[in-house]
């Protein structure tokens, strides 16, 4: 006799928050993403392209070749995003110095105008440099932005003129879930709403840094899921910044059963973005658009 079988689904009992990255929501969830129906009306998981105003010298050839003589122009990067169909642009301005803040004032007013697209907005991980920057692109920004990263070495002077501005932050700790829901909640108690809050648990490229990656962002997901609102803000992981990191992505010393290079390298930052993915998180940040289409494929033919 034939037995039906009906597959089991988890119900919960908070949604992941939604939000507006202006123009395009993310969040959302009632489950774990990629799990059919349990996720009810779950947004698909979105994928951003990083465009540096600034290319290192140890900046990997194949990230320089897919931008050929367009890379030192960040301007013109993220006029080749929006025409290649990427749905957010991210812009890291990585610079060196204060005295190169007013620049990257002038960018991102270039770059407001050249696009419409949702825009995330990352400074140059230097705690007391980013003090300065982030604010000052906060107040640059004439239109809803989401900025990066605050930290709790650093949110103090970073959170007010973000908030007072209208714009989402992105809250960074080092893969701890402990310390993810103690900087949002220091994040609320400054008055900054949890609804414009995105979670950066930090990301590994593949080996152990994912692994730990992976664990963190599965239990964020399940205590936010299960009724803990200081935790239950979408997921945004930065793949490219620490994919392109590793030698397997950018050397090819390497030994020689460890296959073509730029194989290699696309598949690096693709496997760490699918992992990421399937974790929980709702935003991936990438570098090479060959991987960002080949992750969208990803996305949609495996999100339903």
């Amino acid at each position: 006799m034939a037995v039906e079988y009906k597959i089991p689904q988890k119900n919960f009992k908070t949604l992941i928050r939604e939000i507006d990255l202006n123009g395009i929501k993310t969040g959302g969830e009632s489950s774990f993403l990629f799990m059919g129906g349990e996720t009810g009306n779950s947004l698909k998981p979105l994928v951003a392209c990083e465009i540096l105003v600034n290319i290192p010298k140890n900046y990997p050839q194949l990230l320089i070749q897919a931008w050929e003589d367009k890379i030192q122009d960040p301007v013109e990067c993220v006029k080749i995003a929006e025409s290649a169909g990427f749905d957010v642009i991210a812009v890291r301005f990585n610079i060196e110095n204060e005295s190169d803040i007013p620049k990257s004032k002038e960018q991102l007013r270039e770059i407001l105008l050249s696009t419409s697209l949702p825009l995330i907005i990352t400074g140059s991980f230097r705690r007391d440099l980013d003090i300065r920057l982030l604010p000052e692109l906060a107040k640059t920004a004439d239109r809803k932005c989401t900025i990066g990263v605050a930290e709790e070495e650093n949110y103090k002077e970073i959170v007010p003129v973000i908030r007072d501005c209208g714009h989402n932050i992105i809250a960074r700790t080092p893969i701890d879930i402990n310390l993810t829901k103690q900087l949002n909640i220091l994040l609320t108690e400054m008055n900054f709403s949890p609804d414009r809050i995105l979670i950066d648990p930090n990301t590994g490229g593949l080996g152990y840094g994912l692994d730990y990656a992976y664990s963190i962002i599965e239990r964020i997901k399940h205590a936010a899921l299960t009724g803990d609102t200081m935790l239950n803000m979408p997921v945004i992981t930065f793949v490219g910044e620490e994919a392109w990191k590793t030698k397997e992505a950018k050397s090819r010393a390497v030994p020689e059963e460890w296959g073509d290079f730029s194989t290699r390298a696309l598949a690096w930052e693709t496997v760490t973005a699918s992992s990421m993915l399937v974790s929980g998180s709702n935003i991936v940040v990438m570098r090479h658009p060959r991987a960002v289409n080949y992750i969208k494929k990803f996305i949609d033919e495996t999100h339903k």
